[in-house]
């Protein structure tokens, strides 16, 4: 199958060398050259997504955000530009449902499909299979993209109807960043007493709160303090952003759905915080009482 592919960042690059390797005759495009070059040898390094699009039977978009997003699909140098009534535009990236009905309306006028496909880890490794990826569409629509997802994915479903994968995507996240500011809350809360991390780690652990994502996090902030990698402070910076932008989402779809989003709203006052600051030192407030 031809397939273009947009937004070779940390997701996407795997998933764009995965599809090749199984088989795809592949095209990409990025705005940071040298990650298109990273894929040269297994791909056509396209100018543009219009570029990238041409002959493509399947065009998958992961870039950041909705603005970006758009740009991809329908800007002057979109995909629309190029790909051909019948082909599929599938949607990796975390985006708002109302944006996934604008882009729906302005490619059905064309003749293009469309499927929401956002992914989420399910192993730390990148080399193999290392996504579930959420499908939402018709199902005619979701059995083609199912040729492409499934070269990328350890578990794929079909959700709903369009707008559904998104659905699922933006709840799991908001699973993952409240999580995320509750146990960085509870580190905090520790320290203040004078237990170490170590301590409140295996509790954490045994207990079946240390999730993956959780301990990849603060296991790294542990050993390699906010202010010591510049490397590591500019992702994690970068990450906080995607945070509030994902918790955004959640805001936005819990009202919609006539939930208390009080909680959510208090989760994203914190996340840059606990995403760029350190966990805690033991001693740090009072701790000597006895």
């Amino acid at each position: 199958m031809r397939v273009a592919f947009v937004g070779l960042g940390s997701m996407g690059a795997p998933q764009a060398r995965l599809i090749a390797r199984n088989g795809h005759e592949l095209a990409v495009c990025d705005a940071v050259p040298a990650a298109c070059d990273a894929l040269r040898a297994i791909a056509r390094v396209a100018s543009s997504p219009a570029d990238a699009a041409k002959g493509a039977e399947v065009a998958c978009v992961c870039v950041r955000d909705d603005e970006q997003v758009i740009e991809v699909v329908l800007g002057g140098a979109g995909l629309v530009e190029s790909l051909a009534p019948g082909a599929l535009v599938l949607i990796h990236s975390t985006i708002g449902i109302d944006t996934l009905y604008r882009l729906q309306a302005a490619l059905k006028s064309r003749g293009i499909a469309l499927v929401d496909a956002p992914v989420s880890r399910t192993r730390r490794t990148d080399d193999e299979a290392f996504v579930f990826t959420m499908l939402g569409g018709e199902s005619g629509d979701v059995d083609r993209a199912r040729a492409v997802v499934g070269a990328f994915s350890t578990d794929l479903d079909h959700m709903g109807p369009l707008g559904a994968g998104m659905a699922a995507k933006i709840a799991n996240n908001l699973v993952t960043w409240t999580h995320l500011v509750v146990g960085a809350q509870a580190t905090l809360l520790a320290a203040h007493y004078g237990v170490p991390y170590e301590k409140l780690r295996g509790v954490l652990a045994a207990n079946g709160n240390l999730t993956p994502t959780v301990a990849t996090l603060f296991d790294g902030k542990h050993e390699s303090p906010p202010g010591t990698d510049p490397a590591r402070d500019q992702f994690l910076a970068s990450q906080a952003g995607i945070g509030e932008k994902d918790l955004q989402l959640a805001i936005d779809c819990g009202r919609a759905a006539n939930l208390d989003v009080a909680m959510i709203s208090e989760a994203r006052g914190l996340v840059r915080t606990m995403m760029t600051q350190p966990l805690a030192l033991v001693g740090s407030a009072a701790t000597t009482s006895t």
